[in-house]
């Protein structure tokens, strides 16, 4: 989750390992650049003078969860256990009740939703707009977990009495589409049909490490079939491919101390263009101009952030996490 706001900081450990590990992100980008059609078909928002991307891009994310079979993660049940108690502070406390009360509905709401088969992702048309405003909704209550309840969130917006289908009525009417023809790309077996293909539990939504909470939680969109997927919501791919954004995905891969996960290549998905350029995990950091092997790069990541070699035949345990009551009497974990 925190990952990122750490590579925000050049000056972070994580940062300066990557930095000084693996150097080269330009050959990677370079790579990335050639994988991709010279001109690729790039979906944007239709009819949307200022679209929000930020929450798109979670929406869009949240989509491809529900298709994979696991539509909440720890940042959305966070995220909606917090919201009720922050706008009760920030506006009333009737409000905050109503707030939690829709944020329960969205949660049961999404977790009822069936996980994808067969290569096929898409809805009937009613279901499939319904199902985009609920992952749009979602977005509101992640951005409370990830930077609090900011101005402008249309959480605010709600009211003593209100309900789910009230901030579903608040989302824009651009975006049951941009999103349905975003998921229509995502279901091409060259892009993310083939996850849809395979058995469920060989896909893995919002993954955890065994070194995450050494950069406070730090989870990753998606694992299918031992592929690492970073999923990317640009309009810009000609521009896509920073040192931040590289180093976000070889992030992922170290942090993965024990090889719980068993990773093989390493990709990313591109959901405006329907592209997923993909890796063998040794031709990633070879490009990247990694001097060791992955083991040797994990074990170092993890004395550099722990600050202790790791012990030779064990593995730490995550800590669990932290809590603190609701005001409304109900935890938001179904």
């Amino acid at each position: 989750m925190s990952l990122t706001s750490e590579l925000n900081n050049p000056n972070s450990p994580v940062s300066r390992f990557l930095t000084r590990e693996l150097p080269a992100t330009s050959r990677v980008t370079g790579s990335l650049r050639s994988q991709l059609p010279l001109r690729p078909l790039t979906l944007t928002p239709q009819a949307a003078e200022r679209p929000d991307y930020r929450s798109l891009g979670r929406a869009v994310d949240r989509r491809l969860r529900v298709a994979f079979g696991s539509p909440l993660d720890s940042v959305l049940v966070e995220g909606v256990f917090f919201a009720g108690m922050d706008v009760a502070r920030m506006t009333s406390h009737a409000a905050g009740q109503a707030v939690h009360g829709i944020g329960q509905a969205l949660l049961s709401e999404l977790k009822g939703q069936p996980s994808a088969s067969g290569g096929t992702m898409t809805r009937p048309r009613p279901d499939e707009e319904r199902l985009s405003r609920l992952c749009f909704a979602a977005s509101h209550f992640e951005e409370v977990k990830r930077a609090g309840l900011r101005p402008g969130n249309p959480l605010l917006r709600l009211g003593e009495g209100d309900v789910l289908d009230d901030l579903l009525g608040q989302v824009p009417a651009y975006v049951p589409d941009d999103i349905a023809r975003q998921v229509e790309l995502a279901q091409a077996d060259h892009a993310l049909g083939w996850v849809v293909r395979k058995p469920l539990d060989t896909r893995v939504c919002a993954p955890l490490f065994s070194g995450s909470n050494d950069v406070d939680g730090a989870d990753a969109d998606f694992i299918a079939d031992g592929h690492l997927i970073d999923c990317k919501a640009t309009i810009r791919p000609d521009r896509f491919g920073s040192r931040k954004e590289v180093h976000q995905l070889a992030g992922y891969l170290l942090l993965d101390y024990e090889d719980e996960h068993g990773l093989s290549k390493v990709c990313f998905y591109l959901s405006r263009q329907g592209q997923l350029v993909t890796w063998p995990v040794q031709e990633f950091l070879g490009l990247l101009g990694a001097r060791r092997s992955l083991p040797e790069l994990r074990a170092a990541l993890r004395e550099a952030l722990r600050g202790t070699p790791a012990p030779a035949e064990s593995r730490e345990p995550l800590p669990p996490r932290a809590t603190q009551e609701s005001l409304f009497g109900e935890d938001g974990n179904d």
